[in-house]
């Protein structure tokens, strides 16, 4: 379920963490209390996005990553299938879809609490990530900001309700053009959508 990403970022990155080098992590970012080494072998969900079913799937461990698999059945084009690895606390450090490969230093900020830096190469330049995130209740407020070179850029801002292992169950996200994106978990339980929209008010997102 995945930035701010030179304000471009291709959309097929988004889906993952809540739908991604030289830079540091401050202190005071706390990653949410995850271990994945307690992930169940058969782990999976299915989330219904604005354009697309997303299909999620534990593939296996690497040393101190965890490998997952995510095909992207759209409603309109052909079916993408995307490779991503993340640490024990479920943040994600490499993504790749066929050609397109991006690898985050040390890593992104979802989850994640108070302030975190990242970064990671496109286009032969070195994008570099500040995200803001407050948490009320179970829900994880985001705002994400890439370096315009003078200033950070907003880019947008996400709430997201996370699972025990730190993967999106439902999300809103609002970016600095207006446009918006959401997504909810294939299951009995009702989705939050609605909830979220409310505390990611957009217009408070983009002002």
């Amino acid at each position: 379920m995945p930035g701010n990403r030179n304000l471009h970022f291709n959309k097929d990155h988004i889906l993952l963490k809540t739908l991604l080098f030289l830079l540091f992590i401050a202190p005071a970012a706390l990653a949410q209390e995850v271990d994945l080494r307690t992930l169940p072998a058969d782990y999976s969900f299915v989330s219904v996005e604005n354009d697309a079913l997303v299909k999620v799937r534990y593939i296996r461990p690497d040393g101190d990553e965890f490998i997952f698999e995510m095909v992207i059945e759209y409603f309109d084009e052909p079916s993408k299938t995307a490779i991503t690895r993340v640490n024990r606390s479920s943040q994600t450090t490499f993504w790749s879809m066929g050609a397109e490969v991006s690898t985050y230093s040390p890593h992104d900020c979802a989850p994640s609490f108070g302030t975190c830096f990242y970064s990671f190469p496109e286009n032969g330049e070195t994008v570099k990530v500040k995200t803001v995130t407050r948490v009320i209740g179970d829900v994880h407020i985001k705002d994400e900001y890439s370096w315009g070179g003078e200033e950070w850029l907003f880019w947008n801002r996400d709430c997201t309700i996370y699972d025990e292992y730190g993967f999106w169950v439902d999300y809103v996200r609002t970016f600095w053009t207006g446009e918006t994106e959401s997504g909810y978990r294939q299951q009995d339980a009702p989705n939050r959508v609605d909830e979220l929209w409310r505390m990611c008010d957009p217009a408070a997102a983009v002002s």
